[in-house]
């Protein structure tokens, strides 16, 4: 018999959490037992234990890279509440696309040793594409793809979208071997992908002032035939990802 599940400390802990912390704090400073403001100079703190918690308990890699992130902001704005730095955020904000970039560039080289065959690097697909290959690429820069996959073997693909639109229709494909893999990435964009109902999706996508949508229904799946599904991961970076069906 499995044991109990480990616990996990969720974003609702995490808050709960907060608001006692700063309900018992403002309480205190009410009736004169500590000074509030003294301690709000350790806000940053929060961010890096949030931040430490994504590295420590990361349910997909994008997290324990958000969570990098979040630990350097909360390093960098502890420092400038103490005073032991007197550089801005804004000389160091580009620092985060860095990051996120290195971290797009790692994860396409890491794709790529994974497939199991060369990835031909295709022009972006004019409006409504069919295509039956098993892997996909798509880009779209201020502008708008959409692409129809039709694969008996759909085994997932890239979809790319900065201040643009990729809509990608996967009704028509099935997943015949392993989880397929679908790597997203929005930056002041969105991606749209529609699924067939008897998929099961799996969303692995950290959202950085950015939103992800699943809205795909999940039908019963037929016993005697293979589970069907799809992985999507990636980050959404001040844009919006959508799954639906």
């Amino acid at each position: 018999m499995n044991g109990p599940a480990p616990s996990r400390i969720t974003g609702r802990l995490i808050v709960g959490g907060l608001l006692i912390f700063f309900g018992l704090l403002f309480t205190l400073d009410n009736f004169g037992v500590v000074d509030a403001g003294d301690v709000l100079a350790y806000w940053p703190m929060i961010l890096i234990v949030v931040g430490l918690l994504r590295v420590v308990q990361p349910r997909h890699s994008g997290q324990r890279v958000f969570g990098v992130v979040v630990v350097g902001l909360g390093v960098f704005f502890q420092a400038q509440e103490l005073g032991w730095t007197s550089l801005r955020f804004h000389d160091l904000w580009p620092v985060i696309l860095v990051i996120v970039g290195g971290s797009l560039v790692w994860r396409a080289f890491e794709r790529g040793r994974g497939f199991e065959g060369a990835l031909a690097v295709r022009a972006t697909p004019r409006e409504g594409e069919r295509t039956t290959d098993p892997r996909q690429s798509d880009f779209a820069f201020m502008g708008g793809v959409h692409r129809v996959v039709e694969s008996p073997d759909y085994r997932g693909g890239d979809a790319t979208a900065v201040m643009g639109a990729v809509e990608l229709d996967l009704r028509g494909a099935t997943i015949a071997g392993p989880p397929a893999v679908l790597d997203v990435f929005a930056l002041w964009g969105g991606i749209e992908v529609t699924v067939p109902p008897e998929w099961k999706v799996e969303i692995q996508v950290t959202p950085i002032l950015g939103g992800v949508e699943k809205k795909a229904r999940t039908a019963v799946r037929d016993a005697e035939g293979p589970e069907q599904v799809l992985v999507v991961r990636g980050t959404a970076l001040m844009g919006g990802i959508e799954i639906k069906g």
